[in-house]
């Protein structure tokens, strides 16, 4: 079992690293052309990697738990991303889309559970993050079954409605690329940098960069109504 544990610990590192330079690719290249399409797969497969491998590693231990949470969370953010470019503007998802999103419920749900335990246990730092990662995860997957089961009707004749895959598109490879650089910063982090700041910092300053980047397409769909 050790050899097991150690062969998906360096699978984890390899495939993070990975997911860390081909995912820098598709931001930069052109939109649905070669590179954009070819180093987008290679980031996908190295995320699944990345989350499987997490779950292999997994034990009740908060750290562990925690980083299961996340393998969950980011991974979801990957495979939505992919899937929202394959439905498109019907948006007419299959039963992988909905286990998807009911598991990451699940998930996040004992994240938030797992936070109330590290706070009855004084443990404030793994409360934070357990309840922050598992909110965000909770709103992520309950909008997907809003927009799933029809509750929530996209309209494909408001600009930015017409373009919700797009833009969804955007955020959640974002989001996935974000956990990426964030896992990273906490691996490599300078000991003068509190730990809460590592790990909420990336995806301040990179929720504030999606959001500038989904606001600069709109406006670009717009003009040429």
């Amino acid at each position: 079992m050790e050899i097991v544990l150690k062969i998906a610990l360096y699978v984890h590192i390899a495939a993070g690293f990975t997911a860390l330079t081909a995912g820098l690719v598709p931001m930069f290249a052109e939109k649905g052309g070669k590179a954009h399409v070819f180093w987008g797969n290679v980031f996908y497969w190295a995320m699944f990697l990345v989350a499987l491998t997490a779950l292999i590693r997994f034990k009740m231990e908060f750290r562990l738990i925690f980083l299961a949470g996340i393998a969950v969370f980011s991974f979801y953010n990957t495979f939505t991303g992919a899937r929202l470019v394959r439905m498109k503007k019907n948006l007419a998802p299959e039963l992988i889309d909905w286990i998807g999103a009911i598991l990451t419920i699940i998930s996040a749900l004992a994240m938030m559970t797992f936070g109330v335990l590290a706070y009855q246990k004084g443990i404030t730092f793994y409360a934070i993050l357990f309840n922050v990662f598992g909110i965000f995860s909770l709103l992520m997957a309950t909008e997907d079954l809003r927009v799933f089961s029809g509750k929530k009707v996209i309209d494909n004749t408001v600009p930015f409605q017409a373009r919700y895959w797009f833009q969804n598109h955007i955020s959640r490879m974002g989001g996935a690329y974000i956990a990426t650089v964030t896992a990273f910063l906490v691996v490599n982090n300078p000991p003068y940098i509190p730990g809460l700041v590592v790990w909420i910092a990336p995806g301040v300053i990179g929720g504030m960069m999606i959001g500038r980047t989904r606001r600069y397409y709109m406006e670009k769909a717009k003009s040429k109504l």
